[in-house]
């Protein structure tokens, strides 16, 4: 591993030093298209250069920003009659002609004059808090992400995460099953390589952060228009491409190498797309580090708009990935490798989401249309001690989930209120054709499961708006109806009637109290509904849609430079929640690692509560340093078979995050963050049936006593993330060098439970205890050990734009 990194980073200050001698300052060019936020057409506007240049440009729909020094800026954007608004840390790239959109709400009018207010940081009136919104530029600059969206998450309050490599998100308290992801309007179920079925974490984001103009993150009040989310909502925005000439963009880095392309597609620039394709390195780094398995990866991301005179738009987008990963048979032969290797399964995945929209301006607001399919193909293999005879296959995986959706938005205004109105329906197939074996909390189970369900999902939503006393109460109001035809349970759209409220108000221009309360349901997963036994859906009188009740208050301060001071107080009441039969447990326990969620018998017994207090403190870049520190204490507690509260495998009672960073002359940006978390709750081995012969060799490892479910905790979780960055500008490119170091001193294993796996003989067989017992009585000896302490990544690389 020394010889792997020493001829790396000869290599790189080989090129760092090559490059610094052709150094040159260059210019760049911006286009900034300002529309009404509501309405979406286009304003008179301005764009003032913050800082010591203070250069303001002006334009009607367009601004141009010609002839701009290579650089890091901050824009403030303002139109008569409306609320300024800022475009935070643009990166300036020689000889490329940036084009960026920003949206402007009307002020508020008063008898002499017009009251204008100054955000740095979004909210809505449907969402007046538990909304954050991060640019592209912030997740890549955010220590430890490395250009991942997910992780740059983690720096917000209410976020946990169960591993350092893993982007399996709780938010609230909620498990990483009730988090929804959308795409310029259009869902996308799958946003992460290796992703687990049933629930959303994976361990790498398939989003290319750099096609992303912002990221609105929702922990709470969820805007009607969006079914399914009962933690959290995400609203990936993509950028407008560039106007001038096509673009290029390589990444070359450690763990991947990746290229892009965007620009203009017709002569008269009505046609433009953004393109990308991406190929793992990850194999060769976890190598390098000595980990047991080499994960591999394949994406591509594609967006192709159309702009019409009158203003309307037609776009297509879609994003797709390819997964697989083989073992590393030259790992250290440490008791944690060994097992690692015995239990991970071989699991090739692939997915893809295609979808198209058109935005249509009408007189007093818009139309947008949208049509989107998604597929995901999971397998999973694997035998016993990985000798692949027919008596040794503990299970062979097979399925597919394939949806075909419509949606359409309205948005239009009445008087003074605005409303949002639309209907969402969605046709989806699950098949699986798989044979499993397992081990439960009391018995031995052999499933062969054959299933092929064809399921229709549709909703309507309706929302509201007004401002009162010149924006300083707003009000906002909606209803969502949803319904789908799997059995008599979910037919019926009254039975799933959700309410939502929101208000604000505004005590001085700085402070503000908000306040939203909402009930939210989401259909369970399709390994869940469509989990069958002889061709019977065995969970198809047992499983309704989930239920979430919503109740959160904070109060929010917008002070100078960029400063921001939240504390926001929230409560989640579930029920209906979908409860394992065989084990005794709630679905809201499960999610957490590689696998499937929800395929095996079920009901809707499970409840639960979440509830907590957050703080933030918010500081966007200001004389060249930003910031954010995160604090939640919370509760997240879910019934057990007695119909008591437990601990939830998602009750991190405190969990902290501070994020820095600073620029420093000649294009040095310097960032860290420190994040520490709680020990999570943890269900103790059963040792003694774990040992039994006819288990062990089923279950392949030890197996939980779930009548202690959660009765332990894991370790005290801590790691501190490190990033540097230098840019090299020249006449028509530029260069920028990276180096992301992921829990830099490698701190300890979050799990305190132990490693268990067979003491083996000089044959690499397990030893039995007592051989000449009965089969049923036959016991291994075991060998246990400490959790190895979680492994520093470094990924560093080079970024080349042209």
């Amino acid at each position: 591993m020394p010889k792997f990194f020493t001829e790396m980073n000869f290599k790189f200050s080989f090129l760092f030093l090559f490059a610094a001698l052709f150094v040159t300052a260059q210019v760049g060019s911006l286009n900034i298209n300002v529309y009404d936020e509501f309405s979406k057409k286009p304003l008179s506007a301005e764009a003032r250069i913050v800082g010591a240049n203070g250069s303001t440009y002006s334009g009607t729909g367009n601004i141009s920003v010609a002839e701009i020094a290579s650089g890091t800026y901050t824009l403030e954007i303002s139109s008569a009659g409306y609320n300024p608004s800022f475009l935070n840390d643009i990166n300036v790239v020689p000889n490329q002609n940036l084009t960026f959109t920003v949206g402007l709400t009307r002020a508020a009018a008063e008898i002499q004059e017009v009251t204008i207010t100054r955000k740095t940081y979004k909210t809505t009136v449907e969402s007046p808090l538990s909304l954050r919104n991060i640019t592209s530029e912030e997740v890549q600059k955010n220590a430890g992400s490395n250009r991942d969206v997910s992780k740059a998450i983690l720096s917000f309050p209410g976020v946990g995460s169960t591993a350092t490599f893993r982007n399996d998100l709780f938010i609230r308290g909620g498990s990483s099953a009730e988090n929804k992801f959308y795409i310029d309007g259009i869902e996308v179920p799958v946003i992460n390589h290796f992703q687990t079925q049933g629930a959303s974490g994976g361990p790498r984001g398939i989003i290319t952060v750099d096609f992303i103009k912002d990221v609105d993150f929702y922990s709470g009040a969820f805007p009607a228009k969006r079914n399914g989310a009962l933690s959290s909502l995400f609203e990936f925005n993509l950028k407008q491409a560039r106007k001038d000439k096509l673009g290029y963009k390589a990444v070359i880095g450690l763990d991947d190498m990746q290229l892009m392309v965007d620009g203009p597609l017709s002569k008269d620039q009505s046609w433009s797309g953004l393109f990308s394709v991406r190929k793992s390195n990850l194999q060769l780094l976890f190598k390098a580090i000595d980990l047991p398995f080499l994960p591999s990866y394949y994406d591509a991301t594609f967006k192709v708009s159309k702009k019409f005179g009158n203003g309307d738009e037609l776009y297509f987008l879609g994003m797709g990935a390819k997964d697989s990963f083989k073992f590393n048979e030259d790992a250290e032969p440490t008791l944690n490798n060994l097992t690692l290797i015995d239990r991970i399964p071989s699991s090739p995945q692939w997915n893809y989401t295609v979808g198209t929209g058109y935005r249509h301006l009408a007189e007093n607001g818009t139309w947008l249309f949208t049509w989107s399919r998604n597929m995901l193909d999971n397998q999973s293999l694997k035998y016993y001690r990985n000798i692949e005879t027919p008596e040794n296959l503990l299970f062979d995986y097979k399925s597919q989930e394939s949806e075909n959706k419509i949606r359409i938005d309205r948005d239009f205004s009445w008087a003074d209120y605005q409303f949002s109105a639309g209907t969402n329906i969605n046709f989806a197939n699950y098949y699986n054709d798989s044979v499993l074996k397992n081990v439960t909390q009391n018995s031995v189970n052999f499933d062969r499961i054959e299933s092929d369900l064809n399921l229709l999902q549709y909703g309507f939503y309706l929302q509201t708006a007004k401002k009162f006393f010149d924006n300083r109460l707003q009000l906002s109001a909606g209803i969502r109806l949803d319904a789908s035809d799997y059995s008599d349970e979910t037919t019926n759209p009254l039975e799933q009637f959700s309410p939502r409220f929101s208000l604000s108000y505004k005590l001085t221009d700085e402070f503000a109290v908000n306040f939203n309360s909402g009930i939210y349901y989401q259909l369970p997963a399709y390994t869940a509904l469509g989990y069958a036994e002889s061709g019977n859906l065995i969970n198809k009188n047992t499983l309704r849609y989930i239920r979430n009740a919503h109740l959160v208050g904070g109060v929010e301060y917008n002070g100078k430079n960029n400063l921001r001071l939240t504390v926001e107080g929230y409560y989640k009441k579930y029920s209906n929640y979908p409860f394992s039969l065989r084990n005794q447990i709630s679905l809201a326990n499960i999610g957490g690692d590689f696998g499937v969620v929800g395929s095996e018998p079920l009901d809707s017994r499970g409840f639960g509560e979440t509830y907590g207090i957050e703080f933030l403190a918010q500081k966007r870049t200001v004389n060249d340093f930003y910031g954010i520190m995160a604090y939640t204490f919370g509760y997240s507690q879910f019934s057990n078979a007695a119909g008591v509260l437990l601990p939830s495998s998602w009750d991190s009672r405190h969990i902290l995050s501070v994020t820095a960073g600073k620029y420093f002359n000649r294009n040095w940006n310097v960032g860290a963050r420190f994040r520490m978390q709680s020990g999570l709750p943890e269900t103790p081995y059963d040792l003694q049936r774990s040992a039994l012969v006819n288990i062990w060799n089923i279950a392949n490892s030890p197996v939980q006593n779930y009548s202690l479910l959660n009765s332990a905790r894991g370790n005290l979780s801590h790691q501190l993330d490190l990033r540097g960055e230098k840019k090299w500008i020249f006449k028509k490119w530029q260069l920028t060098a990276y180096v992301d170091l992921v829990n830099a001193y490698g701190s300890k294993s979050p799990s305190a439970l132990p490693v268990v796996n067979l003491q083996r003989d000089g044959q690499n067989n397990g030893i039995i205890a007592n051989p000449q017992a009965p089969q049923n009585e036959q016991v291994y000896l075991l060998e246990t050990g400490e959790q190895d302490s979680s492994t520093p990544l470094p990924y560093f690389g080079l970024i080349f734009e042209f």
